[in-house]
């Protein structure tokens, strides 16, 4: 920290949370709360917030989707290499992932299509 001017070393301890009596961080303080104040600010800023919110949850919601599809396939590529008939498949699919006859065979077609079998 020796190698860095007195006004950045301010701004860096105001950023770590630190009180400084540096002119440019006390305006730098007092526009913070001003815009803290902003309505508009603020509700932009929940509106962000919102939406990263809802952003993330759709991320998990997919990356679990992602995760239960690799599990099907893996499923699939195990039975078949143990030579199980896809009816005695498909009725596993169905039990262990409450998937529907068509879904199953959505995925068996899936498999296939894509070298799995």
């Amino acid at each position: 920290m020796d190698d860095v001017s007195k006004e950045l070393k301010a701004f860096l301890d105001y950023v770590a949370g630190k009180k400084s009596e540096d002119l440019f961080v006390k305006r730098l303080e007092e526009a913070v709360k001003a815009a803290k104040k902003n309505r508009e600010w603020r509700h932009e800023y929940m509106t962000l917030l919102m939406r990263d919110q809802e952003n993330i949850e759709k991320g998990i919601e997919q990356g679990i989707r992602q995760g239960i599809e690799r599990s099907i396939y893996g499923i699939i590529a195990i039975c078949q290499d143990l030579h199980m008939p896809d009816d005695e498949i498909s009725e596993k699919l169905q039990e262990r992932f409450n998937l529907s006859e068509e879904e199953v065979r959505g995925y068996l077609r899936e498999a296939e299509s894509i070298g799995l079998t």
